[in-house]
């Protein structure tokens, strides 16, 4: 099965998202395009496209640092 998939990435002084590797929206913010690109995926989706979305980090994002245990998270049954 074919995934359609979106790209969210930093050029220059714009945030950009790609489609099928042609189409392209220049936002100004990451949150924008994140925004967009998860908007029309879900759109995309509640169609029955099988889709995914790429965010590339910038550098200045610390993607380093491993993300916080999910037992934060989640909200745990007491057992009493």
């Amino acid at each position: 099965m074919h995934t359609d998939r979106f790209v969210v990435f930093r050029f220059q002084d714009e945030w950009l998202v790609t489609y099928a590797d042609r189409e392209q929206t220049s936002f100004a913010t990451r949150q924008d395009a994140e925004r967009s690109a998860f908007d029309a995926a879900d759109m995309l989706a509640s169609n029955g496209h099988a889709v995914s979305v790429l965010i590339i980090p910038d550098g200045s994002d610390d993607v380093s640092k491993p993300y916080p245990p999910l037992e934060r998270f989640i909200r745990k049954k007491s057992l009493n």
